[in-house]
């Protein structure tokens, strides 16, 4: 009789065990948004890299209309130097997205980006284990300007 007792018990625990893993909450709630930490719209210093391997990588303004974003590699004194080019794209939304840009001269990768002020930060890394921050910059939405204005 304690054995049949005891198997039930047994048997109830493992059920409420494998129930209670299927009724897990939703770790997020429908409709919110990521909370973009107070951070990730300040720029830091960007290095100081010498002067035998220095690039260089521009950010183009955002596209007033559809909001798009080109970051291009432009080479440089150290450009055959240059294992890798990351470009970590930070949107207003809170999107983040991470590119890397072959280190040719002209080549470019494009975000896209939202109406609101983003941030570019582009990284170089080199053959010999450096790594270097060379852009840290928000780029803002550039509004256009009327072609004529009434009197």
């Amino acid at each position: 009789m304690k054995r049949m007792l005891f198997a039930i018990l047994l048997v109830g625990v493992l059920v409420l065990v494998f129930v209670s893993g299927c009724s897990s909450l939703p770790s997020r709630p429908e409709g919110t948004t990521s909370v973009i930490p107070a951070n990730a719209f300040t720029t830091g210093p960007t290095d100081v890299i010498p002067l035998e391997q220095s690039v260089t990588v521009s950010v183009a303004e955002k596209d007033p209309i559809y909001n798009t974003l080109d970051v291009t590699f432009a080479g440089g004194n150290g450009q055959i130097q240059v294992k890798d080019v990351e470009v970590v794209f930070t949107g207003s939304d809170g999107t983040s997205v991470t590119k890397k840009i072959k280190p040719e001269k002209g080549e470019l990768v494009t975000f896209q980006g939202t109406k609101g002020t983003d941030k570019v930060v582009v990284y170089v890394d080199y053959f010999n284990g450096n790594r270097y921050k060379v852009v840290d910059q928000l780029v803002e939405t550039r509004t256009r300007e009327p072609a004529f204005t009434k009197s």
